[in-house]
């Protein structure tokens, strides 16, 4: 109790900065640190990474622990793993690290927090389950080199039109509609706006409006397919892809899906990525149907203000 009464709590100062990411990536192999730490100062240096969402613990004569904080266009956040230092340990001062950002970041205006951590380091997340954040599934990392794309037949009457601020509301309604008894984190249903939640899509990559589609079946919207350009590396993301529970089970999935390999094909994209719910059954037989193939998975934590 005594180490802790000698502790300060807040924003890491300019200075502070390179010991907060090393201690912040302490967990990380000794072999790919030093490459983590680099990239995390790049980020900062191009604004991708808010510094006021580095909250740091002061011993008087070191940094003692830190959490970094991220926040996200769409009332949301992403939460790095809390880190102390080996002396601090047995104490609560991970907890009052994540309640502090946890408090700044709900005074932005977020409405939920996230923590993407790998399945290893589960026993480090819980300072974060102490301040309510729930562990409620994994994610589950695909890849598809786009070398060879399978032969899907689709609905003949399927179109696809690009999203435009004329079919907005439309485009949005039918978006909702995809999530009523998604099987893709169902927790967050109702949580953000519809406003918010495409806010935050914009703000994934490189947003194209030509690349995100509302899917209609003999003139009905049927679904949205949301294509994002990546901007560190040379490839695509298939960020989403929802069928409105009156055309599920009908082929629309795998169609629509397919137009999305094809058109990051035709851009002459290496790699079209997805992160998929490891819950959705009915999506993993999808993907893996069409031929992509795992890479990684993450467990999610989620905090819901």
């Amino acid at each position: 109790m005594r180490m802790l009464e000698s502790i300060e709590i807040g924003v890491a100062r300019p200075e502070e900065w390179p010991a907060a990411f090393e201690l912040a990536l302490q967990h990380v192999s000794k072999v790919d640190r030093p490459m983590r730490v680099s990239n995390a100062s790049m980020l900062l240096d191009a604004g991708e990474l808010d510094p006021a969402g580095i909250f740091v613990a002061r011993a008087p004569d070191r940094l003692a622990g830190v959490q970094v904080c991220v926040p996200l266009r769409g009332s949301s956040g992403i939460f790095w793993l809390p880190q102390v230092a080996a002396a601090w340990r047995r104490t609560n001062l991970a907890e009052r690290l994540v309640q502090a950002a946890a408090n700044w970041l709900r005074g932005r205006g977020a409405k939920l927090a996230q923590a993407l951590v790998q399945a290893a380091d589960l026993p480090q997340a819980a300072p974060l389950k102490c301040c309510g954040f729930r562990h409620v599934t994994g994610l589950q990392y695909l890849r598809h080199d786009l070398s060879d794309l399978p032969a899907v037949p689709g609905p003949p009457e399927l179109h696809y039109r690009p999203y435009a601020p004329d079919i907005e509301q439309t485009f949005q309604q039918t978006m909702l509609r995809t999530y009523e008894q998604t099987l893709d984190c169902p927790e967050l249903n109702g949580i953000r706006t519809i406003e918010e939640i495409m806010d935050g899509h914009r703000a994934q990559g490189i947003w194209r409006p030509e690349n995100w589609w509302l899917a209609s079946l003999a003139g009905a919207p049927a679904g949205i397919v949301l294509l994002t350009q990546l901007g560190d590396v040379d490839g695509y993301d298939l960020s989403y892809v929802g069928v409105v529970p009156e055309y599920r089970r009908r082929g629309l999935g795998s169609a629509m899906a397919l137009r999305a390999m094809q058109v990051a094909k035709d851009h002459d994209s290496l790699q079209l990525l997805l992160a998929v719910d490891q819950r959705n059954r009915p999506a993993r037989r999808l993907y893996q149907a069409l031929g992509f193939d795992p890479t990684e998975s993450r467990e999610v934590l989620l905090l819901i203000y």
